[in-house]
């Protein structure tokens, strides 16, 4: 199912095998040059000898399940971008299941189903809901336009944690229900909205590479194009987690925001922004990995996806190889809860103990907000905060949004973390004389991201 071009993309670069026999050294022995790490990854088809066969995921058959009924058909599918069902069949009138499962094992236990429901008369259907490989059980969400979700009442469902199967009533009629385990933001939505954040700043969103199928990975940058900072923003690497998304949208427009504070952010900063690292898991209704059935955000070391080396590539081009300087890369994610995953506090970064900092004034600006926080996650993995940090010495946070906070509660706060964020970094001494990043070279395409 690969193309020529996208199986030799899956090599493992000797750029990995440096920074893992670096592991050991003293983090002051990093970074070394973008330039340097363009030579380690030329050496990417020589390794790809010794590599393993690559992984695929498990792909879904998309099609349409029809039901004859009394009184017309019961049609049940997945033939939507973001879909998940694995299997569907009818158990009895009027009463059908289906299943979901992962695109991979072993995985992380973030369950995603969507599917589609239709009737030719309105009645109530019963639809049982099998996910397999985890004990989790979301309840679920439904959607007449497929903008607009509402959770399920508790009453039209039943099923806990570890429950074999969840059962769901659902009224139905011509028009099409879609089911799923949380609101739908997928390729569309994010890039109608990337198209129009941008516009609205005046810049062009660019293609950055393409993903392992094929799907275009586009950035766009703003601020002040000789700008000597930058901060990084990506998101997605997960394809269920669309709290992350929401929570990114929202830091994004307050970056964008025409207060003073995001205006003076704006005149000494650049922002580079990519809202959707893994289109394809994504697409494909994924409950973690890319089409290499891959984790991304444990693949910022290895390199064996296209996806994490298209994005990786793309922020070393940004930073000019070194004339502008990192100060921040967040990666924004959904779990069970909002939590920052942080570089512990003694890590010799710039700005120093920003994540700290950062955290108290989030927590003096809403008192009534818990902000919880870890520096001890994953950190022996290869996460994008991982490779932040080993490879700038700048910090490198995972902003985790609650899968199930309520989305004006994400856009109450995380618009004031923003606000907080740009206020410590403003207040951060300025880099020294030295050579602006248009001197070093432009990133493409500055010119037209203002």
């Amino acid at each position: 199912m690969s193309s020529p071009r996208n199986s030799r993309a899956r090599t493992v670069g000797v750029l990995a095998l440096l920074k893992a026999a670096l592991l050991a050294a003293p983090i002051a022995c990093m970074p070394f040059t973008a330039a340097a790490r363009s030579q380690d990854a030329s050496g990417a088809a020589a390794a790809s000898q010794q590599a393993a066969p690559p992984r695929v995921a498990e792909l879904q058959a998309r099609r349409d399940w029809i039901f004859e009924e009394d009184q017309g058909v019961v049609r049940i599918d997945n033939d939507f971008s973001g879909a998940r069902v694995n299997a569907c069949e009818r158990i009895g009138p009027l009463d059908y299941k289906v299943v979901s499962s992962p695109e991979n094992t072993p995985i992380n236990p973030s369950p995603w189903y969507a599917f589609r429901v239709a009737s030719a008369v309105e009645r109530e259907i019963t639809v049982r809901i099998v996910i397999t490989a985890s004990k989790a059980r979301p309840r679920p969400y439904i959607s007449t336009d497929g903008r607009t979700f509402v959770r399920v009442a508790s009453k039209d469902y039943e099923g806990g944690e570890g429950a074999k199967e969840c059962v769901l009533r659902l009224r139905v009629g011509p028009d099409p229900v879609i089911v799923a385990s949380n609101h739908m933001i997928g390729i569309a939505e994010i890039e109608a909205w990337t198209d129009a954040t941008a516009s609205k700043l005046g810049a062009t969103p660019y293609e950055v590479g393409r993903s392992e199928a094929d799907r275009a990975i586009r950035a766009f940058e703003f601020g002040a194009a000789d700008a000597r900072e930058a901060l990084m923003v990506i998101g997605r690497q997960h394809p269920p987690e669309v709290a992350g998304s929401v929570g990114l949208f929202r830091f994004i427009e307050a970056l964008a925001d025409d207060t003073e504070t995001a205006r003076a952010f704006r005149a000494r900063f650049r922002v580079l922004c990519v809202p959707l690292v893994n289109p394809d898991g994504v697409h494909e209704g994924h409950w973690r990995s890319t089409l290499g059935a891959v984790d991304a955000n444990r693949d910022w070391g290895p390199f064996t996806q296209v996806e994490t080396r298209v994005v990786r590539d793309a922020i070393l081009a940004f930073t000019n190889d070194g004339a502008r300087v990192p100060r921040l890369l967040l990666d924004f994610h959904a779990t069970s809860k909002d939590i920052f995953y942080v570089p512990p506090d003694d890590t010799p970064l710039e700005p120093a103990r920003f994540a700290s900092r950062w955290l108290a004034a989030i927590g003096e600006r809403f008192p009534d907000y818990a902000v919880e926080s870890s520096a001890t996650n994953n950190v022996n993995e290869w996460t994008f905060k991982r490779w932040a940090f080993e490879t700038f010495r700048a910090p490198g946070i995972t902003y985790e949004l609650g899968s199930g906070t309520p989305h004006d509660r994400i856009a109450r706060i995380v618009p004031g973390a923003a606000e907080e964020a740009m206020k410590l970094l403003l207040a951060e001494p300025a880099p020294g004389p030295g050579k602006s990043a248009t001197d070093a070279g432009t990133t493409a395409p500055a010119a037209a991201n203002p």
